[in-house]
């Protein structure tokens, strides 16, 4: 009797976990369809002339300064702004300096809903490889929302990953 137990154990855990060595959670039968079904705009990101974001990052707060062109600022709770340069409307696929989106799974995407931007910490203008990294996804659900409009993703320090987010607070003046 015990063996069969046993044996059933061992067979339904690997139905259910087994695949490729790896450990998969059971996909849970949740009513979720996508509700954007086209491409993210620049517009809705950034509006007329850019927008501003509050943002937070393992523990650190600041405000989010994204311009139309490609440029803007991370400004800390002490009022020290950092330089940071950003590229948007990417999908997980698509390869921004050597990486993949974080989320990226095999599956391609045409949403445009990713943003990569690189902030100049050590204020060093003509060094790029000290910037760090932040890499998200807008979120697509609450896109026109602007009360609820957000990007979530995650940055890295000495190459170690941390958890970042920001919510739109309101688009830069004209």
């Amino acid at each position: 009797m015990g063996k069969v137990v046993l044996v059933t154990i061992i067979l339904v855990g690997t139905l259910i976990f087994a695949q490729v060595g790896q450990v998969q959670p059971v996909k849970p039968n949740i009513p979720f369809a996508p509700l954007l079904t086209s491409k993210v705009q620049e517009v809705d990101v950034l509006g007329p002339y850019g927008s501003v974001w509050k943002i937070h990052w393992d523990g650190w707060e600041g405000t989010l300064v994204l311009y139309k062109n490609g440029t803007g600022y991370l400004q800390d709770t002490n009022n020290v702004r950092y330089n940071l340069t950003y590229v948007i409307l990417k999908n997980p696929q698509d390869n921004i300096s050597g990486m993949t989106g974080p989320g990226y799974t095999g599956k391609a995407s045409t949403l445009g809903h990713r943003i990569v931007f690189m902030v100049d910490f050590a204020n060093t203008p003509n060094n790029t490889q000290d910037d760090q990294r932040f890499d998200g996804y807008i979120f697509t659900q609450t896109l026109k929302v602007s009360a609820k409009r957000a990007i979530a993703g995650i940055t890295w320090w000495d190459s170690i990953p941390f958890g970042f987010y920001a919510t739109f607070w309101y688009d830069v003046p004209g």
